[in-house]
């Protein structure tokens, strides 16, 4: 289920990947306060727990200050999923929840090239340099004209060529978990690719992990 389910998301943020923010697009206004407030309600201690929610505070105004600016890169479908889905319940009025939706925006930016994000070496990994798109394309293509098949192959070429440079630097255990969804079906595979690691780009720019700068 958890792979249908994954499946599922990346087949949305595809389905959304050409959906544009809407100019003025309001950053969420969240009550982190009654979240914090709930986050220690629990504890038994008052000193300990006004500690404690003081770091929580003082994470959600980090936190805020570090996604605001990437804020626009957030599609409206985006937007709706995270208002309709996360934001009605104090629990979710974290900027934590924000971040995922911004890191998987941002990350998609950093492969596509709207955003600087400091890329490094194309990766030299065997698994990724074998990758090919030729089945996805011949297949996708097969009754249609030459350069339709050639257009196909030049743009998933170009998404390999983009995302090489960011592929050495995600987790082990996230490219393994990746890979499996590049398979020859509706979506042109690498498309599929870069949409599954993008959150884990976006969170090395959030985290300070690599220099990334709003376009």
């Amino acid at each position: 289920m958890n792979t249908v389910r994954i499946f599922l998301i990346v087949a949305a943020l595809l389905a959304s990947r050409f959906a544009h923010a809407e100019d003025g697009l309001p950053f969420p206004e969240l009550d982190t306060e009654g979240y914090c407030t709930a986050l220690v309600s629990n504890m038994l201690v008052k000193a300990e727990q006004q500690v404690e929610k003081d770091k929580c505070l003082a994470y959600e105004t980090a936190m805020r200050a570090r996604l605001e600016p990437y804020w626009y890169l957030v599609t409206t479908d985006e937007n709706e999923r995270l208002m309709r889905d996360y934001m009605k319940e104090v629990r979710f009025q974290t900027y934590g929840t924000v971040g995922f939706f911004v890191a998987s925006a941002l990350g998609r930016a950093c492969i596509d090239g709207r955003v600087f994000c400091s890329p490094g070496e194309p990766t030299a990994e065997p698994i990724f340099s074998a990758l090919k798109s030729d089945p996805y394309c011949y297949s996708k293509f097969s009754n249609g004209k030459a350069d339709e098949i050639s257009n196909c192959l030049r743009e998933e070429n170009k998404r390999k060529a983009s995302l090489a440079g960011y592929w050495a630097t995600v987790r082990p255990e996230e490219r393994s978990y990746c890979l499996q969804f590049f398979r020859y079906g509706k979506f042109p595979p690498f498309q599929v690719l870069s949409n599954c690691v993008a959150d884990n780009i976006g969170k090395q720019c959030l985290m300070q992990a690599r220099h990334c700068r709003p376009g």
